[in-house]
């Protein structure tokens, strides 16, 4: 696999297992992080109940369900589940995602431990419990059919709960809990009015951002007044943290992120798939360092994808010409060599990208339009 590939959730799943039987490696994962992977395979337009394999295929939603079932067994017997309400939490969302038979039992443990208070860390409150948690039960409650009423009134209970219990953690900078776990609770009162593409959301810029974003309609908007949140002090300390790095490891970026584009997990439920193709006519040029080169290619793409895509075809349809590599700033991936051409900050040269006459200015992620060039740059007034 070349230096310039990213790769998807399906191939994560296949390099983590790496030389070990996949059911041992399935066997030994939580139940929250099959969760996860069944999320982040339906983000991608993958179906997370078919993942092809070298020994098999697999469904991992049925994989998640007899481990939610394994974690309901034990909370029935214990009132704890098997492994903690965090991934109670994560396995309730996938399974509502997926519209499991599972759902409504998971649910209603979840629910239960919330009404009982038990999501707790350390004596307190955990706000990344209850952020998940809330997520998860408003996806349930938004699909419960009206016969299920009993159900219906706890979730709200629940909901209602949990929603004091994030703002009660509302701390003197902004943040709710910590910074880390503000990201999750900003999803749970956010829900934005943006429309983006799920599959680079956890890439995105937020220097775009306005405050009409944050004062959308939220989730969990009935459970509180408008004065309840400071969402401009939130946002303040998120931003002045974003700029620090706080969140440049990807699993705290997959947090923060989602609500900095109006975004939460939950939008995974309406993300719309294609399998209609689109030719795009992809151009790289340079006439800045020798030996110079125009190369072009057209390649075929899912409608609605992005810059990543486009990159990947050409470069397995002619890996000669149009090889790539990316690096990672503090805020996205980028590409950082072209046809074995590196940008450098000492030179003062980088890759540029456009569609059609406009640049792209916004990582590999970005949704792309059907002319793209990559002309090699160098500044003329670096400093």
């Amino acid at each position: 696999m070349g230096k310039g590939t990213v790769l998807l959730p399906k191939d994560c799943l296949l390099n983590l297992c790496g030389l070990r039987p996949l059911s041992l490696f399935l066997a030994e994962m939580s139940s929250g992080k099959v969760a996860l992977y069944v999320l982040a395979l339906r983000s991608a337009c993958q179906n997370p109940t078919d993942v092809s394999t070298p020994e098999k295929h697999v469904n991992l939603v049925q994989v998640l369900e007899k481990k939610t079932k394994e974690e309901i067994k034990h909370f029935d017997t214990t009132r704890t589940p098997k492994t903690d309400y965090y991934q109670l939490a994560l396995d309730t969302l996938a399974l509502c995602v997926e519209k499991s038979s599972e759902l409504k039992t998971a649910a209603s443990a979840l629910a239960d431990a919330a009404l009982d208070n038990r999501f707790q860390f350390q004596g307190r409150f955990s706000v990344d419990i209850g952020a998940v948690a809330s997520l998860a039960l408003f996806c349930v409650d938004k699909g419960i059919s009206s016969q299920q009423s009993e159900l219906t009134g706890t979730i709200k209970k629940a909901l209602a709960l949990i929603t004091k219990q994030i703002l009660d953690e509302q701390q003197k900078n902004g943040t709710l809990g910590n910074i880390y776990s503000t990201g999750l609770a900003m999803q749970v009162h956010l829900k934005g009015r943006e429309s983006r593409n799920l599959v680079f959301i956890f890439w995105s810029l937020a220097e775009h951002l306005s405050l009409a974003d944050f004062q959308a309609l939220n989730v969990t908007s009935e459970f509180y007044g408008p004065t309840a949140w400071n969402c401009e002090k939130t946002l303040e300390v998120v931003l002045d943290q974003v700029t620090k790095g706080a969140f440049s490891p990807p699993a705290d970026a997959s947090q923060i992120l989602p609500s900095l584009v109006g975004k939460t997990y939950l939008d995974v439920r309406s993300l719309t798939c294609t399998s209609e193709n689109v030719t795009v006519h992809y151009n790289v040029i340079n006439v800045i360092k020798e030996p110079h080169f125009n190369f072009s290619i057209t390649v075929k793409v899912p409608k609605g994808s992005v810059l990543l895509a486009v990159l990947e075809a050409a470069q397995q349809a002619n890996p000669s010409e149009f090889r790539f590599q990316t690096g990672l700033t503090h805020c996205s991936p980028m590409v950082t060599s072209i046809n074995a051409l590196q940008a450098s900050t000492n030179e003062k040269t980088y890759w540029q990208f456009l569609s059609g006459k406009a640049p792209l200015e916004q990582g590999i992620y970005i949704i792309l339009g059907r002319r793209i060039t990559a002309t090699f740059f160098s500044y003329i007034n670096y400093d």
